[in-house]
């Protein structure tokens, strides 16, 4: 029987699998396969890990981005950020190059794609993980808000 890997490696480690057939309990190309990419390049994430992880490195970016924004505009006391926030698509796709390695442009706009996608169904669920950094910088922003009120005799709000 005669298995396909996805890139060149698994195909010639399929090939080399196959000329040198085994008669032990996993002697399964497939089996074989895994045991030989495991051995070559050590455990490698699934598919489903490493959208995961990538997600996670879009979320910490985008609460970063928005922090950095919030921050900007409190310094320059002006209503405008003076930071660009970047885009999702932006994200997933330096999510897409940079965590999950891809070189290929038409993987990079598949995985984008459904990295976007993954993403703003995250949010709308609310399933987007705690950033403890980016709560302390919220509370510092209401602080410094709440001392330029204090300066302008404004009765004290209770903050966080």
């Amino acid at each position: 029987m005669t298995v396909y890997g996805e890139t060149v490696l698994e195909r010639v480690l399929l090939a080399i699998i196959e000329a040198h057939p085994s008669s032990g309990l996993e002697s399964r190309p497939v089996v074989r396969l895994q045991q030989a990419m495991a051995a070559l390049l050590g455990k490698s994430l699934t598919q489903w890990e490493a959208a995961n992880k990538a997600l996670a490195f879009m979320v910490r970016e985008r609460q970063r981005d928005i922090c950095d924004a919030e921050m900007s505009m409190l310094a320059t006391d002006s209503g405008t950020a003076s930071c660009a926030m970047r885009s999702i698509s932006v994200l997933a796709e330096i999510a897409a190059r940079d965590v999950l390695g891809l070189t290929c442009g038409s993987e990079i706009s598949v995985a984008e794609n459904y990295l976007c996608h993954a993403y703003r169904r995250d949010a709308k669920f609310g399933s987007i993980e705690h950033d403890p950094a980016r709560e302390a910088m919220q509370d510092e922003a209401v602080r410094r808000i709440l001392e330029e009120l204090a300066e302008w005799d404004v009765p004290a709000v209770s903050g966080k």
